[in-house]
């Protein structure tokens, strides 16, 4: 399965140059702040999508998720959502995602937040996972798959450690049936390269032939619009007021460029984002 991996494994920890100092920057700056260290308190760190934490949230109420679960997080980065499952809901849930220092960061919140019981994580590739078939009841992904591709195995990979009848819950940038080439780089990639966006109908095509009833399709590229636009200002304001625990930590500079690119591309049509459902036939 072509993946590039080392090419996206470096894209996302380019922006972190010492792993050891920065952890330990973390636990300064969670020292100091007001217990309980809830998923709220973390957001602008750790949520590292279009929509942050309000868009994990949304995508949990379509997950059909529930307290007793097994839960896989597939490309679980920074940890943000996977913990807000287990403190909101009570799954248990296990993360899986390429680039070490992230995995690195997501234990250590896990641990200070006090939900190692419930969510735990590794370092690995989503395309070729290390579990049995069926272990899973609901499978989770948020802006992810555009790193992979071939995404037709992926999906396959994916509905293998699915449960028959367990739901696939996902939010993806997608592609429109016209629109001209995205403009680079953007969070998820520097450059074509590592970047693979399907249509609607590839999508659609390659959850199905990998074994999913697609239930829901859900073009949100509106909310995507606004959320970056008002994440511009805040960026800003952040860097202003010197608030240390911003995703930029763990990008770097070309953060704020990325994030201007990803809107300008959902603003001219060139990408779109999804929110879907799909169940295990």
């Amino acid at each position: 399965m072509t993946t590039n991996t080392e090419s996206v494994r470096d894209h996302y920890q380019a922006g972190i140059e010492d792993e050891t100092k920065l952890l330990a920057k973390l636990n300064r700056i969670i020292d100091e702040m007001e217990p309980p260290l809830t998923a709220e308190k973390f957001a602008g760190f750790d949520q590292f999508h279009v929509g942050g934490l309000a868009a994990t949230a949304e995508l949990a109420k379509r997950s059909e998720i529930t307290r007793h679960m097994r839960v896989l997080d597939a490309g679980s980065g920074l940890g943000g959502p996977s913990r807000f499952l287990a403190e909101t809901i009570g799954c248990h849930i296990t993360g899986v995602d390429l680039t070490p220092a992230y995995v690195a960061i997501a234990t250590l919140l896990a641990e200070r937040a006090g939900l190692s019981g419930k969510v735990s994580y590794h370092i690995g590739s989503i395309t070729e996972l290390p579990f049995e078939d069926g272990a899973f009841d609901a499978v989770w992904s948020q802006h992810v798959v555009m790193n992979i591709a071939d995404r037709a195995a992926l999906y396959r990979e994916l509905r293998r450690v699915l449960k028959t009848g367990g739901t696939f819950a996902f939010y993806d940038p997608y592609l429109p049936d016209n629109g001209e080439t995205p403009h680079y780089p953007v969070p998820w990639a520097e450059s074509p390269a590592t970047s693979t966006l399907l249509t609607k109908k590839a999508t659609a095509a390659a959850l199905e032939g990998a074994g999913f009833k697609v239930l829901a399709f859900d073009d949100i590229t509106q909310i995507g619009v606004d959320w970056i636009a008002n994440q511009q200002q805040q960026l800003q304001q952040a860097t202003q007021r010197n608030i240390a625990l911003t995703t930029g930590m763990v990008v770097g500079e070309r953060m704020r460029e990325m994030v201007a690119n990803f809107g300008r591309n959902l603003v001219e049509g060139r990408v779109r984002l999804v929110m879907g459902k799909c169940r295990g036939a």
